[in-house]
């Protein structure tokens, strides 16, 4: 069986038709609908599933009888072999020699039925285009089915000539244009990495065994009336490993997410229409089944760990959701794919591999934990974590990234429809009550999913329960901490966590010897020794959290139940020795349950089996990039060891690296000859000023962050709406500014509105508009606390040397923000549009002097662009409104659409150029880049100039990688944990 059958975009389609080893010549391409399944039946890779099992179990067939199917969002699922001829229509599907290229549509394209539009009828015109483009082919050799039969199919819809049409302005279109050719010389970048290699999967897919040879000579879909369903039901086995019986008793429990949003790919995929069926169909009646029992329904929102592939996560879910079911607790398992663990274990195991570190066996003292915290640091560890936690704050955001649209104009992450959903089925029924439970990474994903389900309306949690939490402690306090307590939000909370002891009893991969924890406390968060929730050090260490558990004699609002604690039953029960351990515990999983149930220690429940075996994630085959940068270049270093560890008074590595040639980070290839350091920035929102809200500030802030995070970034620091003051916005930009180092790219963003004001200093004399300062306008502005360019200047002053600091302004009198001033904006706003910006009346102004007039000395004149050391991105020229409408800024969407392209061997002066052509023929404004001709012509977004960190050369010395100040932190941390292995363990 070719399952799964691989899903692939256009561009990948493009790479593949020009890679694929035809050997049979393509002389026509024929063109059908499904029929059954229609677009409302859609559910992905079962529908694909399902018409295989047709075709090949109910007609006989070799395999699926198309050679592609096209999607209602226009993603292309791969069908037969593109060198076996399909069963497309009788007497016309050609040989083994030639013959014609057929792709069926999913959908029931008659007319008054499905529409035939959007992404599916552009994909189904370049599909055309291009396979006739790679043959030699005149559009007129499309066929549609119903030109060979008496069938109506692809729909009566459809009509021919206008296909024809649209098929001949595509050729004109990708004539001498391939998609996603890789560009001459340099280093592959990650996006071609990646297309090579799903172009060789889809040709390995293609080309797979069937069982018989040749098709019937009359082979055709819907030999019965026309349209007859080739699947009436098209569901099919979505998950391997799991059959209909068990994917049709989880579709009611299972939420799947990537990247925050429902999951349109993988093993399993959610839709909208999913989670309606769970809240208007399965959920009613798991509550009425409740009320004849007497009892309320017990509804569980699960959050797995985050860090497992999506495979290991639902064959876990299937075990869990029979044992939830059994007693009594109608759960909602959310299920994101990320793949952490199997990232890292990658890098680990790859650490561990080295000849050197076995002979002097040097994982098993203490000196290896501190350097691999560093490296991994150092080397895309927090850039893959910072992905993680960015993919669960945006699943419970209103407008998350790259959502589909609600007829509202909003687009929710995945979390958040569930939880509107959720609130609406409280509201109507007062008999439910809301459980969470959330493991390792789950929660992070809980500590944004249950506020804004409060938000929404739910009225509260009845217990809120977290094994191993690897949240940090201040987002724990930002987001849940005051919620817990009756009629606070969350009633009762408890926390499972491991004594100190086992997390450093505990492993990561045999290579690193501490937990996860620890690996994330001390390598992962883009602060070294950031307190995380789950780690006994962190809270002991904080009086809040002392306080809250109950550890310093008095009566918490939560609890904390330490593991291991000796119990196997009971509702304090916790045997969990590792930190992956807690979910397959049945001690653990037992209490959860007791305290769901309201049970005590000698409640009978449903016990979680024993046999119950989870796999080591630590091994499984990393499924996101580190194996695929490997192969081409992008290896980890064979790590050479220091000496042996010295005398506890000494330096673990004082004289033993020697400065050595940089070496580029994992997370990001730069060009040839360029360092690379750390990525960080500032993305800044406001529409809800007091006298001029605007509508897409904070939309645009979010699409910012999200966008740098998938380019590498550490999570951007985000400041929305009240949060944005000026003396904020001063405290963050300068900290962003004043921490980077040569080699590092920071970004600072700003979505609001802008304004002019009197020039106090004097130093204003070159612009059109002489006597007047540029600035932006903070939460706070009315009171006169406006952000200025001589403001912004003073702090680029600081920028160190070969640091990138790029600028996306999307307000009016951004472009010169940080230099000089033009003049005032006069364009008309047009219709439907808001302007993001406010003239300076006589109010404003007075408070501006009157709060600066007494500070204000004469400043400098300002420079000219060649004196700048920032690039900027300005939403507009001088002299027109920079607008938004549809929820974002009009720059914003132009400039975020280019850089989702890619941004390989982009110049600032190029990205510039494609947003100029983004805007079209007739733009409302015109975006301007200001920077010196040397930054022009700089790569978008990577480092100027070699950073000084120490590369390996040679042996490659792990160390070799750190700088000197990191050095200094492994030093320390070593004798850290040799302190500790000396002292007893706590009984």
């Amino acid at each position: 069986m070719p399952a799964p059958f691989k899903k692939i975009t256009l561009e990948q389609f493009a790479e593949l038709l020009a890679k694929f080893p035809f050997k049979r010549k393509i002389n026509a391409v024929h063109m059908h609908h499904t029929w059954r399944p229609n677009h409302a039946q859609y559910r992905g890779h079962d529908s694909i599933l399902a018409m295989w099992r047709y075709h090949t179990q109910q007609n006989g067939w070799s395999d699926i009888a198309q050679h592609l199917t096209i999607a209602p969002d226009g993603a292309i699922w791969l069908g037969r072999d593109w060198n076996r001829p399909p069963a497309s229509a009788a007497g016309h599907n050609g040989n083994a020699q030639a013959g014609p290229f057929m792709f069926e549509m999913i959908g029931d394209f008659d007319d008054g039925k499905d529409p035939f539009q959007g992404a599916q009828r552009d994909a189904a015109y370049e599909v055309i285009a291009r396979v006739q483009h790679r043959f030699g082919l005149s559009p007129g050799t499309l066929q549609l089915h119903n030109m060979m039969s008496s069938k109506t199919c692809p729909g009566s819809g459809i009509d021919y000539q206008t296909t024809l049409s649209e098929v001949t302005q595509c050729h004109t279109r990708i004539i001498g244009k391939p998609r996603g050719a890789a560009r001459p010389g340099g280093a592959p970048q990650p996006g071609q990495i990646i297309l090579r290699d799903v172009v060789d999967e889809s040709i390995e897919s293609l080309q797979r065994a069937t069982v018989n040879s040749v098709d019937p000579y009359d082979a055709e879909p819907c030999l019965h009336r026309d349209g007859h369903p080739e699947v009436e039901e098209a569901r099919g086995d979505g998950a391997r490993g799991l059959g209909y019986t068990a994917i049709k008793a989880l579709r009611p429990h299972v939420v799947n997410l990537r990247m925050g949003l429902f999951s349109s790919s993988g093993e399993w995929t959610t839709t909208m229409q999913d989670v309606d069926a769970i809240f208007d169909t399965h959920l009613p009646a798991a509550l009425e089944a409740a009320r004849k029992k007497g009892r309320t329904l017990k509804l569980m929102l699960y959050a797995h760990g985050g860090l497992n592939s999506e495979e290991s996560a639902l064959a876990k879910t299937a075990e869990l959701v029979k044992w939830w079911s059994a007693n009594d607790i109608y759960p909602i398992h959310f299920v994101w794919e990320t793949g952490l663990v199997e990232t890292l274990g990658q890098m680990l195991e790859r650490a561990g591999r080295s000849r050197d570190l076995e002979a002097r066996n040097f994982f098993s003292d203490h000196v290896s934990d501190p350097v691999i915290e560093a490296f991994v640091h150092r080397a895309g560890g927090v850039q893959i974590w910072n992905a993680m936690k960015w993919s669960a704050q945006q699943s419970s955001s209103p407008n998350a990234v790259g959502g589909a649209a609600m007829a509202d104009g909003m687009t929710p992450g995945g979390a958040w429809y569930v939880a509107d959903r959720l609130a609406a089925l409280c509201k109507a029924h007062q008999d439910i009550e809301v459980h969470a439970c959330g493991h390792s990474a789950g929660s992070i994903f809980h500590a944004w999913f249950i506020p804004c389900a409060l938000q929404r309306g739910v009225p509260k949690f009845d217990s809120l329960h977290l094994m191993a939490p690897a949240v940090r402690v201040d987002l724990f306090r930002q987001q849940l901490q005051h919620r817990i307590g009756a009629g606070m939000g969350i009633d009762s909370m408890t926390m499972y966590t491991m004594e100190d002891r086992f997390e450093k009893d505990d492993d990561c991969g045999r290579v690193y010897r501490k937990s996860l924890l620890y690996l994330i406390h001390y390598g992962l968060e883009p602060e070294r020794h950031e307190p995380i929730l789950g780690l006994e050090r962190s809270v002991l260490a904080d009086a809040g959290l002392r306080q809250l558990f109950g550890l310093d004699g008095g009566q918490g609002a939560a609890t904390v139940i330490w593991s291991d604690n000796g119990l196997e039953r009971g509702d304090s029960a916790s045997r969990s020795r590792t930190h992956g351990g807690f979910d397959d515990d049945p001690a653990t999983m037992g209490s959860i349950a007791r305290r769901v149930l309201g049970k005590f220690d000698t409640g009978a429940i449903a016990e979680l089996p024993r046999s119950r075996q989870a796999a080591n994630p630590w091994r499984t085959p990393a499924d996101v990039w580190a194996d695929t940068l490997a192969e081409h270049g992008f290896e980890l270093p064979n790590f050479a060891l220091p000496d042996p560890p010295p005398a506890v008074n000494e330096s673990p590595f004082a004289g033993v690296y020697p400065p050595q040639p940089a070496v580029q980070p994992l997370w990001q290839p730069s060009a040839a000859g360029n360092g690379g350091g750390r990525r960080t920035a500032l993305c800044v929102g406001i529409d809800d000023y007091p006298t001029a809200p605007l509508a897409g500030c904070v939309n645009d802030a979010r699409a910012w962050a999200g966008a740098l995070a998938r380019l590498g970034f550490e999570m951007p620091q985000l400041l929305l709406d009240h949060q944005a003051t000026r003396v904020a916005i001063v405290r963050h930009l300068t900290a962003l500014v004043e921490r980077s180092e040569a080699g590092d790219v920071i970004v600072f963003q700003f979505a609001g509105h802008g304004t002019q004001v009197p020039d106090l200093d004097g130093d204003e004399q070159g612009g059109d508009t002489p006597g007047e300062d540029e600035a932006l306008c903070p939460h706070d502005y009315a009171s006169g606390e406006l952000l200025i360019d001589d403001d912004i200047r003073a702090i680029f002053e600081r920028l160190p040397e070969c640091v990138n600091l790029t600028c996306f302004f999307d307000c009016c009198h951004s472009g010169t923000i940080t230099r000089f001033a033009f003049g005032r904006p006069g364009a008309a706003k047009p219709a439907g549009t808001r302007a993001r910006f406010i003239p300076a009346d006589r109010s404003l102004i007075a408070n501006f002097v009157g709060r600066r007039r007494a500070t204000m000395t004469r400043g400098a004149a300002v420079g000219s662009l060649d004196a700048m050391r920032d690039v900027v991105f300005s939403a507009c020229l001088s002299s027109e409104l920079a607008l938004e409408s549809d929820g974002h800024g009009d720059f914003t969407r132009h400039a975020l659409q280019v850089l989702g392209q890619g941004t390989a061997g982009i110049s600032n002066a190029a990205f510039a150029d494609r947003i100029t052509q983004a805007f079209g023929p007739s733009p409302r404004q015109h975006a301007k880049l200001y920077s010196s001709d040397n930054m022009r012509a700089a790569a978008l977004l990577l480092p100027i100039c070699p950073s000084a960190r120490p590369v390996p050369a040679g042996g490659r010395a792990l160390t070799a990688m750190l700088t000197a100040r990191e050095r200094a932190e492994v030093a320390s941390q070593y004798l850290r944990e040799s302190a500790d292995a000396a002292r007893p363990l706590k009984v």
